[in-house]
C-alpha cells in the first residue's frame, strides 16, 4: 500500500494537466421547453451526475414539477445530433426527486432516484427504460451512483429506528438488459444515531470509493471509505476534509457540504466540494485528489482562484476520463449575476485560472452544473437557467470542444 504523500504524488504525475478555458462551447441546445410560471428544474442529486456519456449518446437526468408533482424525466441524444430527444418520464409514485446517471456501455445508462422515500434503479436504453429495481427497506433519500466494468453501484441513506445506515448495492445487467441485484452492504455494521447525507460513488474496476456528510462528530464532516472487492466490503471511513478549528474552544470546524466525486485515469479520483474555511467569505471550492481508487486522498486544495476569493461559491461538480483528464465545475456571482466556472490542472500541475464559458454566463441567473469529460478531452455541460432568483426555470446543454495543444 502507498502512504497519503506517494498517492498524492502519483495522482500528481498522472493528472490533467490543460487549462480550463481550453475548450471551445457550441452555442446552447435546449433540453426542456421555454419557461413557464411555477415550472422549476432541479439539478440537486447526490454527487451531481445528471449528465453521462456511453459512446455516441449523452443523457440527462432532472426533476421538475411539470404536472404538479415532482418526477424524474430524462433525454438522451446521439453526439452529432442538435437536439435531444423529447423528455420521457423515468419515475412513478406520487412525488419522486434527485435523480443520478451513469454510462454502463454503448447507449446504455443506469439512472437511480428517490421515489416515495424509497431508492430506486433503472436502465436508460435509448429511448426506453428497464424495469426499476427498489433497493431500499427503509425510510431512504439521496440516492448516488456509478458505473464501472458492466457494473452498476448505487449508495444511499437509509434510516430505520432512527439509526442512519450508509448503504451501498451492486447490480449486473442481463442478456436481456435487465439489472439484476447482486449484494447490499453497509459501509460500517453499525448503525448511527446522526444523520449522513448526500453520498457520492466513484468506480474503477475493482475498486470504489464512497464520500458523505457525517455529523457524528458534532458537526459535518466529509468521511470517504474504499472497497477493492466491488463493493462487497468497505474500510473505515476516514475524513476527507481537513478539520479547521482556531477560533475558540467551542469552535467546531469550518462548514463542509455537498461533495462529489470522480474517477480518471487508470485509478485515481478526485474530490470535491463546498468548505466555509474562508471564514466570513462563505463556501470556497476546495478538492483532493486520490490514487488507488480512492483508497489514499492527497491535501486539499483550493480549487477557484483568487479573483473569486471574496464571495462565496455553489453547488461543485467533477468529471474525469480514462486519459487522466479532470475538471470541477460550480457557480457564484462574482459578476453580480450567477454564472458557471470551470478549473482544471494546467502544465504546472496547479489549478488553473477560473473560466466562465460565455455560453453559460451573462445576463441571467446559471446555476447547479453537472459535467462530463469524454474521452477525447471534449467537456459536455448542463446547468439550470433562469432570469432571476424567483422565475421558472429552463435546462441548457452545450458542448466543449477540446481545443488542441
Amino acid at each position: 500500500m502507498r502512504s497519503g504523500f506517494w498517492a498524492i504524488c502519483l495522482a500528481l504525475m498522472t493528472a490533467s494537466v490543460f487549462a480550463a478555458d481550453r475548450w471551445q462551447f457550441s452555442s446552447r441546445t435546449a433540453i426542456s421547453a421555454q419557461p413557464s410560471s411555477g415550472l422549476f428544474h432541479q439539478l440537486g442529486g447526490a454527487g451531481r451526475k445528471h449528465i453521462a456519456i456511453a459512446g455516441q449518446s449523452v443523457a440527462v437526468v432532472w426533476e421538475d414539477n411539470r404536472n404538479g408533482d415532482p418526477q424524474v424525466y430524462a433525454a438522451v441524444k446521439q453526439t452529432t445530433d442538435q437536439a435531444f430527444s423529447p423528455s420521457i418520464q423515468v419515475s412513478a409514485g406520487s412525488e419522486s426527486y434527485e435523480p443520478t446517471i451513469a454510462s454502463v456501455a454503448d447507449g446504455v445508462f443506469a439512472i437511480s432516484w428517490e421515489q416515495d422515500a424509497e431508492i430506486h434503479v433503472r436502465l436508460l436504453l435509448g429511448s426506453g427504460l428497464s424495469d426499476a429495481v427498489r433497493l431500499s427497506t427503509g425510510t431512504a433519500a439521496q440516492a448516488t451512483i456509478a458505473a464501472a466494468q458492466a457494473k452498476v453501484y448505487v449508495a444511499w441513506p437509509e434510516q430505520s429506528a432512527r439509526q442512519w445506515t450508509l448503504k451501498v448495492a451492486r447490480l449486473g445487467v442481463s442478456e436481456s438488459r435487465q439489472l439484476t441485484l447482486e449484494s447490499t452492504v453497509a459501509v460500517e455494521a453499525q448503525a448511527l444515531a446522526t444523520p449522513l447525507l448526500f453520498p457520492t460513488l466513484a468506480a474503477k474496476a475493482e475498486a470504489l470509493c464512497v464520500a458523505w456528510e457525517d455529523r457524528r462528530a458534532g458537526h459535518t464532516r466529509i468521511l470517504s471509505s474504499f472497497s477493492g472487492d466491488q463493493g462487497l466490503s468497505f474500510s473505515p471511513p476516514q475524513n476527507l476534509n481537513e478539520f479547521y478549528s482556531n477560533r475558540n474552544a467551542y469552535d467546531m470546524g469550518n462548514g463542509v457540504t455537498r461533495v462529489a466525486l470522480a474517477a480518471f485515469g487508470e485509478d485515481e479520483v478526485v474530490a470535491t466540494w463546498m468548505d466555509k474555511r474562508r471564514g466570513g467569505a462563505g463556501y470556497g471550492i476546495f478538492a483532493s485528489l486520490g490514487a488507488d481508487g480512492g483508497e489514499f486522498f492527497g491535501p486539499n486544495e483550493k480549487v477557484h482562484g483568487e479573483q473569486g476569493d471574496r464571495q462565496p461559491h455553489y453547488n461543485p461538480a467533477a468529471a474525469g476520463n480514462m486519459a487522466g483528464e479532470f475538471v470541477v465545475a460550480w457557480d457564484d456571482f462574482r459578476r453580480g449575476d450567477s454564472d458557471i466556472w470551470l478549473s482544471s490542472y494546467n502544465d504546472d500541475m496547479e489549478w488553473s485560472e477560473d473560466f466562465a464559458p460565455p455560453v453559460a454566463a451573462g445576463q441571467g441567473e446559471q446555476s447547479h452544473p453537472s459535467i462530463a469529460l469524454d474521452e477525447q478531452g471534449n467537456l459536455h455541460l448542463v446547468w439550470i437557467e433562469r432570469a432571476d432568483l424567483a422565475a421558472p426555470t429552463r435546462l441548457w446543454y452545450s458542448f466543449g470542444q477540446r481545443v488542441p495543444d
